[in-house]
């Protein structure tokens, strides 16, 4: 009788056996499976971070020499101060871009506070929110008129490189962004046009505050400048602020122009912040070397520098998780195998009569153990072939919890937030000081697993060396045996 009809017959006789064998398998291939699927995820994750958070580094003003700061008076008594060395402009990013080689793009940005109109010149709805950060701004500035009505005003050249929205925290929903080309545009969240009745194409005046133009000796309606929105964001996660009215929801990105004639009180002030982003995050180091040595850049003027917070907070967990796959799936192997051997060998010690009848038969002992091979293989098969589509459920759901739990509340704002800068020990707040903080995690960091046919086909050949070794252990007792033992065991 073939050995392969005689296995089909032992598989089919024996169903409650073989079902426990299909369980034992269909458990350890998902297992493994699902590690697998989940393991090339976390590579792309780590890929996908690395593309979109590594690849930036930031030109700023070097605001350390005390006397390249500037005050100006504000009022009869007041002064306000800033720095007035070399300033951070279109010009000096456009021939950065010109001088350096795998760059992207860029985005300079400045952030002031304005209180946006209708057409009708009444100041527009604010949004609410939940919660401020645990600042006191709010009480203080109650009394102080239209002040509570400003909103964040974001100077930007490219809003497609700008931190919120490159880093995720915010996304266009309709609409376009706007760049250096776009004059008086701007970009609204959609809660903020839906609240006041806003869309696409509609015009919003902005204008300073009346309570800060009068602590300046500034009249307030002449610093009115009309914008045109061109598109609306959504925000993608939570963020806290100083006040209700400075929220991300709140906040309106613009060009430097507008917000020059809204606040006519910035002076020679130029952009914040520079970004730049390479195309290669692996070159990014001789990038900034090559941009240091750049005759336009006085290490006096201008610091450049490469933030990998953001990068070192999310890379860290998927490193950590991709090490702990590994070892599970080590561990369902070895473990796997263990199991398998103790199952096998408890049949085989059942099955001695039976060998001892093929044997006498003239069924060598290399067929005998081909026809053990054979009855697993053939489960194998089975099990296998369900496994394909249990794991992408069991990768999926684990893999998701897994990430979730390893990165929550490791992402921060994409704005570094320190208490001001400290010159000859007097503090200057910055308008950063006071940028929304996002908690959670950045949704770059979200995995898509899928069990591609190379894992499959990886898993079977895996498996079917398991089987092979667990088998040849597990029957090694009884063919080491010679006839006659056998033969006696069954007397």
């Amino acid at each position: 009788m073939n050995l392969f009809y005689r296995a089909f017959l032992y598989v089919t006789r024996k169903i409650t056996k073989s079902l426990i064998l299909l369980l034992i398998l269909l458990v350890i291939s998902t297992l493994v499976l699902s590690g697998v699927a989940i393991k090339d995820a976390t590579g792309t994750a780590v890929l996908n971070v690395r593309q979109a958070l590594g690849g930036i580094f930031t030109l700023q003003q070097n605001t350390n020499d005390p006397s390249k700061w500037v005050s100006t008076p504000v009022g009869k008594t007041g002064s306000q101060s800033y720095y007035g060395g070399a300033p951070l402009t279109v010009e000096l990013a456009e021939r950065i871009m010109d001088g350096t080689t795998g760059i992207s793009g860029y985005n300079a940005t400045y952030t002031n506070y304005s209180v946006p109109l209708n057409a009708d010149g009444k100041i527009l709805e604010l949004l609410e929110s939940e919660e401020d950060n645990g600042n006191s701004l709010g009480a203080l500035m109650d009394g102080s008129g239209d002040f509570n009505s400003t909103v964040s005003t974001i100077a930007a050249t490219n809003t497609a490189y700008d931190s919120y929205f490159a880093g995720g925290y915010i996304e266009l929903v309709e609409g376009k962004h706007f760049t250096t080309l776009d004059k008086n545009s701007a970009i609204i969240s959609s809660e903020f046009a839906q609240l006041n009745s806003l869309s696409i194409g509609d015009k919003i005046t902005l204008r300073m505050s009346e309570y800060k133009a009068s602590m300046m000796g500034i009249d307030a309606s002449k610093t009115k400048v009309e914008v045109k929105i061109v598109g609306l964001f959504r925000s993608t996660t939570k963020s806290t602020t100083s006040l209700s009215n400075w929220s991300m929801n709140n906040s309106i990105f613009t060009t430097l122009e507008v917000i020059k004639t809204a606040r006519p009180d910035m002076g020679d002030e130029s952009f914040e912040r520079i970004q730049f982003y390479v195309n290669d995050p692996g070159e990014i180091d001789s990038i900034v070397k090559g941009v240091k040595k750049l005759p336009d850049l006085d290490p006096t003027d201008f610091i450049v520098s490469v933030d990998s917070s953001n990068v070192d907070a999310v890379m860290e967990p998927l490193a950590n998780m991709n090490r702990l796959i590994s070892i599970l799936i080590l561990l369902v192997l070895v473990v796997g195998v263990a199991i398998l051997c103790l199952v096998l060998s408890i049949r085989m010690k059942e099955r001695v009569h039976e060998s001892g009848v093929q044997l006498a038969l003239g069924i060598s002992k290399k067929n005998i153990a081909a026809q053990y091979l054979t009855e697993v293989f053939i489960i194998a098969v089975l099990a296998f072939s369900l496994s394909t589509f249990t794991s992408g459920f069991v990768a999926k759901t684990v893999g998701n919890q897994l990430l979730d739990y390893s990165i929550s509340d490791s992402v921060q704002s994409p704005t570094t937030k320190t208490p001001g800068t400290n010159i000859d020990g007097e503090t200057f707040l910055g308008t950063s000081d006071f940028a929304p903080e996002f908690e959670g995690s950045s949704p770059l960091t979200k995995i898509e697993v899928e069990v591609e046919p190379v894992m499959v086909a990886g898993m079977f050949g895996v498996g079917f060396l398991m089987i092979y070794a667990a088998v040849m252990l597990a029957a090694a007792p009884v063919l080491r045996m010679k006839p006659r033992e056998i033969l006696s065991k069954m007397s």
